[in-house]
């Protein structure tokens, strides 16, 4: 079969921040983002409006690192470990086939496009893994951060400000993470479908 696509195009993303830069083409549902500007307000309605004990929301905030460092990392491990069983038993030619067409939401090779969706997923639970991290390592009583901060004149109010912008962001994250994992759990069905159907289209 001849392909319109150079074969250097297979290849063209020389590290995943290239990846990345193509899959932004790749928006979230709506329903996506009102779940997590939802969650987003309403823990920063609590953090800044309705709670004045910035002690509990500094402790919520600490506990919310150390569960989120957990899930995303034994998560990740299972998506790559899912994700690479799946790749293996797909069919070179039908990879192929899905590279000569292009994505008319994206304009990104349809091959590409259904990747880039499992790579968005993997990015992002790789940076909030790294801001969970950075809240362990960094964030805890008496840790670098608090240190440094105590350092600054208005320490106190600094770090007021500070724990009450990480409380909805770490919040809202959870929610974000879920919802790219129900997103990767459709994906993987969806491209599963669609290699039936190319078996299907190539005996019939």
């Amino acid at each position: 079969m001849a392909y319109s696509f150079n074969e250097s195009e297979l290849t063209s993303e020389k590290s995943l921040w290239d990846v990345y830069k193509l899959s932004r083409r790749i928006l979230p549902s709506t329903f996506q983002i009102a779940i997590v500007m939802v969650v987003t307000i309403i823990l920063g309605l609590n953090s800044f409006v309705l709670s004045n004990d910035e002690a509990s929301i500094l402790d919520n905030v600490r506990e919310w690192g150390q569960l989120g460092l957990s899930f995303s990392i034994a998560t990740l491990g299972f998506l790559i470990a899912g994700f690479t069983i799946f790749s293996t038993l797909s069919q070179p030619e039908m990879m192929l086939a899905m590279m000569n067409h292009i994505n008319t939401e994206t304009g990104l090779p349809t091959l590409k496009y259904n990747f880039f969706v499992f790579m968005k997923v993997f990015i992002a639970y790789i940076v909030f893994s790294f801001l969970f991290l950075m809240i362990v390592l960094f964030g805890q009583e008496g840790g670098f951060l608090d240190n440094v901060i105590d350092l600054l004149p208005h320490s106190a109010c600094i770090k007021s400000v500070l724990v009450k912008i990480l409380y909805p962001i770490v919040g809202g994250s959870f929610a974000y993470l879920l919802l790219l994992l129900k997103s990767f759990i459709f994906n993987i069905y969806a491209i599963v479908m669609n290699l039936l159907r190319w078996e299907f289209h190539k005996i019939n």
